[in-house]
């Protein structure tokens, strides 16, 4: 018999262990070893559980500056569309008003390439973003019956260049909110007419309390804010066709000289203790009376509902007819995005298929105006409760679709309510001012 080495001999036993060892492993494959995290990790690149192993999931980012109710309405419907799309995650990102409505971040953020997927834009942005091709048209996702279902002025809203730019998701009115108490107080009417708004400005104000509150904040909401009051004037910032200035020949200049007026008497909040957009500075007793829209119902229905406030049409000059604008938030998705179609799939799912969830937004998370024709008939009963019945009868159907002017545009006129606020130039200055900057513009572009 050969000898067997001590080498030898060796290798036989380890090679002996290593065949026990796996007859082990085998009869009892329910064992687990301690996991190796660095096996793991290249084992399972995407971090999923067990059972998941290698499923990519397509992110999608959506910037909201909404808050407290609204915000987690997003956050609710990003988990029910992953419930039903599991390769799908969408990241509810919050924004704070300011840098949305204020400042470059959304343009710095497409220019850096660190945009979202998913936005909110206005009509004056939509022009301006289209502009510069950050908008993906959506109007081939759009069939027919979507198309009818959406009012027309609502389409209008986000059409531009022929392309259907974005979403509407809900219609914004504006009207004057007032103090029932203060007024009923000093025994005044609720304001039908300038005159009126005036008079209740001057019998109200107290060192403590401001007659009227409106946007001073130059921005996107101070435009909407003031744009109603020149339009009940007969005014435009542009003539119907488009091609000249809408304050020729002293158009305008009476909307500036009463504002003006009632600048020079005090009587507008100039340093409100919170956003105009926030009801709560006429629930706290801070102003007489407030320029604001429907979103702040659910506001007055919750958290206000013991105070006492009413709300009337915007008040209009002599012979004028009840005027407000219309407006509200779209839903677009960003044209440089590497998942352009899962965005364009979230976003139609979400307000241009069942009516569940645009009503849902409109009607429980705040109180606004669905643009679509099959929502509106779905919540017929939410519109007419409380303060809701006051804009369901007597502003609703008087309204003018905030416009898509050019930015240029927008920073004239805002730039005209800066001087109304807080130069000591008069109204008649002040219009011949904006008309011959919107006539300059003009000139430029036609050339």
């Amino acid at each position: 018999m050969k000898r067997i080495t001590p080498l030898s001999t060796f290798i036989m036993k380890m090679l002996l262990l290593l065949a026990a060892a796996a007859c082990l492993l085998a009869a009892c494959g329910d064992a687990r070893q301690p996991a190796d995290p660095g096996l793991d990790k290249l084992l399972n690149v995407s971090g999923a559980a067990p059972g998941e192993a290698g499923v990519h999931k397509t992110v999608l980012r959506l910037w909201s500056f909404h808050q407290a109710k609204e915000f987690e309405f997003w956050q609710s419907l990003a988990q029910q569309y992953e419930k039903l799309h599991p390769n799908v995650e969408i990241k509810v990102e919050y924004v704070s008003s300011d840098d949305y409505f204020t400042s470059n971040r959304l343009l710095a953020s497409f220019a850096s390439g660190q945009g979202p997927d998913i936005f909110f834009v206005s009509s004056p942005m939509i022009k301006r973003l289209a502009d510069v091709h950050m908008l993906l048209p959506l109007t081939d996702y759009f069939t027919p019956e979507m198309k009818n279902d959406f009012y027309p002025s609502a389409l209008s809203s986000v059409t531009l260049y022929n392309n259907i730019y974005a979403i509407p998701i809900e219609t914004e009115l504006l009207g004057l909110f007032y103090n029932k108490q203060m007024f009923q107080r000093h025994q005044l009417p609720p304001p039908a007419t300038w005159d009126d708004m005036m008079a209740a400005a001057k019998e109200l104000k107290t060192p403590k309390v401001s007659g009227l509150t409106i946007e001073t904040f130059s921005g996107v909401y101070q435009n909407y804010s003031w744009l109603p009051f020149l339009w009940q004037t007969g005014a435009d910032l542009l003539s119907e066709d488009g091609k000249s200035s809408g304050l020729a020949g002293g158009k305008g200049a009476a909307m500036y000289t009463f504002f003006r007026s009632m600048v020079d008497q005090g009587l507008i909040n100039m340093q409100p203790s919170r956003p105009a957009t926030d009801i709560g500075i006429l629930a706290a007793g801070e102003t007489a009376m407030q320029v604001s829209g429907t979103w702040n119902i659910r506001m007055l229905e919750t958290e206000y509902a013991e105070q006492p406030i009413g709300v009337v049409p915007l008040p209009t000059p002599p012979g004028a007819k009840p005027l407000t604008i219309a407006g509200g938030w779209k839903i677009a998705v960003n044209s440089r995005s590497e998942h352009t179609d899962e965005a364009v799939k979230f976003i139609m799912w979400a307000f241009a298929g069942d009516t569940a969830i645009p009503l849902k937004w409109c009607s429980d998370v705040k109180f606004a105006y669905s643009p679509r024709k099959s929502v509106m008939e779905a919540g017929a009963n939410y519109y007419r409760r409380g303060l809701r019945s006051v804009f369901t009868d007597d502003i609703y159907g008087t309204e003018r679709m905030e416009p898509q002017f050019p930015e240029s545009l927008n920073r004239i006129f805002s730039q005209s309510l800066q001087s109304l606020l807080y130069s000591n130039a008069s109204g008649e200055q002040i219009a011949r001012w904006a008309d011959e900057n919107i006539a300059d513009f003009l000139s430029k572009i036609q050339k």
